[in-house]
């Protein structure tokens, strides 16, 4: 089966933001040979699955989450990466997730989710809008009308519902999470560990 690195992200994640956007260059210099896997999902189901309900950013207090905002502010920058605080959050990345499996299949998937990425966390945009993800899929060189209509398949939208069991079966329970060979390495700042944990369970 090839070595292979699944990095499962919900655009509601802006800690995923960070890790798609670093993970193929850190798994150029540490595991070149490794191929990622891109698996979008939704954290939604999972959430609902804990007592309160709620999500990353709501089922914690005032301070923290001002912490955590400072915190991918500080982290932007270290990583030259864009940001803008979105003025709405969580996003609703329904939409998005499904536009991003028509993508991988059909062949431009990593470049659509760094595009949504930027746009929700780099630009403020609303990625839930169609007219943004058509913008959005316009400036890759793609066709908004016919990706749009497509992720409104019921094939895409079971595929999604797929994907979220998938994660759920896995024991997935946050974004991003970088899986190795069944192993979960979860945030932003576990790349670097599950690179190095993966390089040295291969070599």
């Amino acid at each position: 089966m090839g070595r292979r690195l699944a990095i499962w992200f919900d655009y509601a994640s802006p800690y995923s933001y960070l890790a798609v956007s670093r993970i193929a260059a850190l798994r150029d210099v540490i595991l070149p040979e490794a191929t990622i896997e891109w698996q979008p999902f939704l954290l939604g189901p999972i959430f609902m699955k804990r007592a309160s309900g709620a999500g990353a950013f709501q089922d914690v207090s005032p301070a923290e989450r001002q912490y955590r905002w400072r915190d991918l502010e500080r982290l932007c920058a270290l990583y030259s990466l864009p940001w803008q605080k979105p003025r709405r959050y969580p996003p609703r990345g329904l939409l998005a997730a499904r536009v991003t499996l028509v993508a991988l299949r059909q062949g431009w998937g990593e470049a659509c989710i760094r595009a949504i990425y930027r746009a929700g966390f780099a630009d403020d945009r609303d990625i839930a809008d169609p007219t943004v993800l058509g913008a959005v899929i316009a400036d890759l060189g793609q066709k908004p009308d016919e990706i749009l209509s497509a992720a409104q398949n019921e094939s895409v939208k079971a595929q999604l519902r797929t994907q979220v069991d998938a994660a759920m079966a896995s024991g997935i329970f946050g974004a991003p999470s970088l899986v190795v060979d069944g192993e979960i390495f979860w945030g932003n700042d576990r790349l670097e560990q599950g690179l190095a944990w993966a390089r040295q369970v291969w070599m």
